[in-house]
């Protein structure tokens, strides 16, 4: 199988020769400075320009021999495109969005976002570039969850107070921009992504609990993956934190796949039989200090476990060694 089919049947639960084993990128970030030093493509740089977004997530790719290509290197595409300040860091350090947009009691609108112009466009322009170039590999495609995204264009304490006492401005300002991010999402499609991962981090049931998932991240979220399932592109939704609050809310959510972190035991969830894939969870830190033994270890303990989406829990730290990720790759093989 080549990695684009490997991962697509798995994703659709048909018999594949071996596990896939992925990053899919975004807030789930696929880049190291090793990586960056070898191949001359480096951040910030990275971020911002699509030859070099384009030329870091090939090279990661074949350093690594994940079965997939993914783009960006952080999350703060979408917040930038509505007009929020990102400082960009350094070879070693994401990017981060700065100040916010709306005011404490959450008055106002968010202006239109542009996603025709600066590293929207660029991301969209690496990513045809990577189908046209890599057949052979699936493509994925990210968003910033919704509820996520909102936290970064507001203070994220201000944003879940309203969610107790300001509901209505929650839903105002998440019902604009989810459509937004619909059509984002569309564009990636038009781009030529295999997947799609929404990471949520803030959506968390630590954070929210069940009930206010339920209200205020869950049926954004599923307006989005309805929109993406029907352009043909394969969902992968990734929570952080605990999901014991919240796992029958995800098992509503009609998507190929749910990501996990390292907190939670994901042999376990998939032995309960959820309607999706269960993906991760190798810890960011395992995969950081190793040693590579460790990680093989822990891979095929998650392969043994009926894991057959094998991947980094919550990303891979930019100081993490390249035989770390091969480890994961070789236990997917073994």
């Amino acid at each position: 199988m080549t990695a684009r089919e490997r991962l697509i049947a798995v994703l659709d639960g048909r018999p594949s020769d071996r596990p896939a084993v992925l990053c899919p990128g975004g807030m789930m970030s696929m880049a190291v400075a090793e990586v960056m030093a070898a191949c001359g493509a480096a951040w910030p740089q990275a971020h911002r320009e699509p030859q070099a977004m384009l030329a870091l997530a090939l090279a990661m790719q074949e350093a690594s021999g994940f079965d997939n290509v993914a783009m960006p290197f952080c999350m703060t595409v979408e917040a930038e495109a509505y007009g929020a300040r990102v400082v960009f860091g350094s070879r070693t350090c994401h990017p981060r969005v700065t100040g916010g947009l709306l005011p404490p009691d959450g008055a106002g609108a968010l202006p239109a976002p542009d996603f025709s112009r600066g590293r929207a466009a660029a991301l969209l322009a690496a990513l045809r570039a990577a189908r046209a170039r890599r057949p052979d590999l699936a493509v994925v495609g990210n968003l910033v969850g919704p509820f996520s995204l909102l936290a970064m264009l507001a203070d994220p304490l201000h944003v879940l107070r309203w969610t107790r006492r300001s509901p209505d401005a929650v839903h105002r300002h998440m019902i604009r921009i989810t459509e937004d991010l619909v059509a984002f999402a569309r564009l990636q499609a038009a781009a030529g992504i295999d997947v799609l991962c929404i990471a949520d981090p803030t959506a968390t049931g630590e954070i929210l609990g069940g009930p206010l998932f339920r209200a205020c991240a869950l049926p954004y979220l599923e307006r989005i993956v309805s929109a993406v399932r029907a352009d043909g592109v394969r969902v992968i939704v990734h929570i952080c934190g605990s999901a014991a609050a919240i796992e029958r809310e995800l098992r509503e959510l009609a998507v190929e796949a749910v990501s996990f972190d390292s907190v939670v035991d994901i042999v376990e969830v998939a032995g309960r039989r959820p309607p999706w894939a269960v993906m991760g969870n190798v810890s960011a830190f395992l995969l950081e200090k190793g040693p590579a033994q460790a990680v093989f270890q822990r891979c095929r303990r998650l392969v043994k476990g009926g894991v057959r989406l094998l991947a980094p829990a919550c990303g891979i730290v930019p100081t993490t060694p390249v035989a770390h990720l091969l480890a994961m790759r070789e236990a997917a093989e073994a």
